[in-house]
Parts: structure tokens; C-alpha cells; sequence
């Protein structure tokens, strides 16, 4: 009966952090390839005031919570390692939203196709919500990594956090809500689902 539970609270778990990315996806900052700017860069879109705030605390939460999930519903003990898929997933979320994925068919391969995309992606809104979900989901392997004592995990997972930190420096309230967010998906899961977090 312990599988069948813990395989319910996994979809679950799978399911909400579907939800949440596809909040996310609604208000992550999007380029808009045929609006350029004076520059002849393409022109982005933040489409609420608190994007910067609420995009990437979704992503953070919504990556911890599918890796979790995932596990959870294999009836799988989640590896520190295997936890380290979760800021891999937020950053790479944060930047597929904001070719606009999810906004309609082929947005992306137009949003290539225009020159400056890379530059607008890395340095412009986008990249700052990816730096702030891969930061709050770090929190994920950090705290496997210790529960776990796999010390290669726990040095990635403080490497990707100080990376996060320096690639998103400039908007620290970005990386803050997403490191609270994050901090709070992995204690939520902490009590939801002890067998696969607690030591």
C-alpha cells in the first residue's frame, strides 16, 4: 500500500508542477521578433509588473516539484543528482517561454530567426528569470546532496547557485523571489513526502 500512495502523491506532485509551469508560462518575459527596437533588436514583452518576481518563483517551485514527482511516482528514492535536473529545468523553461513557447505554433523558429535573439535571451528579462529559477531550484539538489552526503552533488549544486547568483546580479529581488520559492517547494515536499527527502 506504501507504493500505491506514494505513486498517487507523485502524479500529484506531477501534476502541480504542470500547473505551475504552465502559470509560468503566461507571464514569463517573451520576445517579440517582428517589434524591433531602435537598435535593430528584437523587442520583449513582460507582460505584468511582478513577471520578474512570479515567473521565476513558478519556475523554481514547478522544476522541484515535476523532478520530485517523477521520482515520487516511480516509487524512487530521488538521488542528489538526479534532483540536479530541477535548475537544469527552470533556467531551460525560462528561456524556451521567452522564444514564446506556449504562445503559439512556430514562435520560437521566428523568435531565432531574428537577429539579436541570443544576446536578447541571455542578457535581456528572459535570461534574468532563468537566473532566478535555476537559483531557488538549486535549493533541490543542495538539500538532497547533504541528506544524502554526496559531496560532487553538494559542489554542483553550490556551483550552479553561485553561477545563478553572478549571471543574475543585477535584479536581486528576481533571484530572491525564486530562492524563497524554491526553499519553500523543498519544505512542502519535505513533510508531503518524507520517504524520498529526509535522510
Amino acid at each position: 500500500m506504501p507504493s500505491l500512495r506514494r505513486r498517487l502523491v507523485g502524479a500529484a506532485l506531477l501534476a502541480a508542477g504542470a500547473v505551475t509551469f504552465g502559470v509560468a508560462i503566461t507571464i514569463a518575459p517573451v520576445i517579440v521578433p517582428e517589434v524591433g527596437t531602435a537598435s535593430g533588436a528584437p523587442d520583449l514583452v513582460v507582460p505584468s509588473p511582478v513577471s520578474l518576481l512570479a515567473a521565476p518563483a513558478l519556475l523554481a517551485a514547478g522544476s522541484v516539484l515535476l523532478v520530485s514527482g517523477g521520482a515520487t511516482l516511480c516509487d524512487a528514492r530521488l538521488s542528489a543528482r538526479a534532483a540536479l535536473l530541477a535548475p537544469a529545468l527552470g533556467a531551460v523553461g525560462a528561456l524556451a517561454f521567452g522564444t514564446g513557447i506556449g504562445t503559439e505554433f512556430g514562435a520560437p523558429l521566428t523568435a531565432f530567426a531574428a537577429s539579436g535573439t541570443l544576446t536578447a535571451l541571455s542578457t535581456g528579462p528572459p535570461g534574468t528569470v532563468a537566473a532566478g529559477a535555476a537559483a531557488g531550484a538549486t535549493v533541490a539538489p543542495v538539500v538532497r546532496a547533504a541528506t544524502t552526503e554526496d559531496t560532487v552533488a553538494l559542489l554542483v549544486g553550490a556551483t550552479l547557485l553561485l553561477a545563478s547568483i553572478a549571471v543574475g546580479s543585477e535584479s536581486p529581488l528576481t533571484l530572491a523571489a525564486g530562492g524563497v520559492t524554491g526553499a519553500l517547494a523543498v519544505g512542502a515536499l519535505w513533510a508531503i513526502d518524507p520517504a524520498t527527502w529526509r535522510p
